[in-house]
């Protein structure tokens, strides 16, 4: 077939990002990827003051476009309106909440256009303003991928969608794309000492001040220890980061602390770490539990949504613990290397899941 028809027959499908690598920018990645080249044209157009980080995870093959500005409420909906006007793509995806409303909203006169956003967030967790925001935007998509039982639920009961509307299905583990990453690593830690880690944003809605509260309870019994805490420390992150560095000083457990700061490859420091840690106050389904769990390694979580006492097994490959309960987690944390390495028994949605939703 000619090159040229062949590509008109593809499906144009339209990636909405935000530039910060977070776990929605990640995992939307991960659905980007599941689509077949020969089917589907996939642009990207990253929403930032750049680029930013995103932009080194999107493959070199793809293109990518930037829709500039400093906050989302600079106009955005009218951005991806013109974009849509000007790329007329039979599909648009996005799996940020803000950015969620906004494609809603600037897609209403586009008939055509599939819409199919993510929930990245339990309704619960959202104020009364937002809620309502959602309610407004929400019908216009065509579908909404949530990732449990619970937030379908929350949904449809709240923002009162159509069931047929609303999809469970589990964030996808990018097997491929981990073990490139690790094809050639080795470990970065010293294997003499007992290395925790954590892996995620900055932030205190991550309760890194829980986490090190409990890791100044685990130096007293298990002085070889080192807690590794990888994730983006500048920017708006950088306040935060600057409490945490204080915390660990006034706690005296500043030597035994390593903020490695953003990293492309997270996966290392996964693998290799004898305990994972995610002391959240709030979490949606936390890819980088699943991650760790699939490369073998024992998670130590707090119960911050209920997905989580279903993705660990309390004393097979992990424990769970109460949100902010500090005694708790250091007890878990000394626990948890003793488990060794785990085999995981999570089952994640399909490629051919995510196809049958864009088809």
């Amino acid at each position: 077939m000619d090159t040229s028809i062949k590509s008109n027959l593809k499906q144009k499908v339209l990636f909405f990002v935000n530039a910060y690598s977070g776990g929605a920018e990640l995992m939307t990645l991960n659905i980007a990827g599941f689509l077949d080249p020969e089917r589907y044209e996939v642009i990207f157009y990253v929403i930032g003051k750049d680029l930013g980080r995103i932009a080194k995870f999107i493959p070199a093959d793809k293109t990518v476009h930037l829709i500039k500005v400093k906050y989302f409420k600079d106009f955005l909906t009218t951005k991806i309106f013109f974009v849509l006007l000007k790329e007329k793509p039979q599909i648009a995806f996005s799996s940020l909440m803000p950015i969620n409303i906004r494609l809603c909203f600037a897609s209403i006169l586009f008939f055509r256009i599939k819409v199919i956003i993510r929930a990245n967030n339990y309704l619960h967790t959202q104020s009364s303003i937002q809620k309502i925001r959602l309610f407004l935007s929400y019908h216009f998509a065509n579908k909404l991928i949530v990732q449990t039982d619970e937030m379908n639920s929350e949904h449809v009961k709240i923002l009162r969608l159509n069931s047929e509307k609303v999809v469970t299905l589990a964030n996808p583990v990018n097997t491929e794309k981990i073990e490139t990453k690790l094809t050639k690593a080795t470990s970065l830690f010293n294997k003499s000492v007992i290395n925790y880690t954590f892996v995620g944003r900055i932030s205190k809605v991550k309760g890194l001040d829980t986490l090190l509260s409990a890791f100044h309870q685990v130096i007293k019994k298990k002085p070889n220890s080192i807690l590794h805490i990888v994730g983006d420390i500048e920017g708006t992150f950088s306040p935060y980061y600057l409490e945490l560095r204080e915390q660990a000083s006034s706690l005296g457990i500043q030597n035994s602390i390593i903020f490695h700061g953003f990293s492309t490859n997270p996966y290392v420091y996964m693998k290799y770490a004898d305990c994972f840690i995610l002391p959240s106050r709030n979490e949606g389904l936390p890819n980088v539990i699943i991650e760790s769990l699939y490369l073998g390694t024992p998670v130590v979580a707090t119960n911050s949504v209920p997905v989580i006492n279903r993705l660990i097994n309390n004393g097979i490959d992990g424990y769970v613990v109460d949100v902010d309960d500090i005694d708790g987690l250091a007890k878990s944390m000394i626990l948890g290397p003793k488990l060794g390495r785990i085999k995981s028994t999570y089952s994640s949605a399909t490629k051919k899941d995510f196809e049958n939703l864009f088809s």
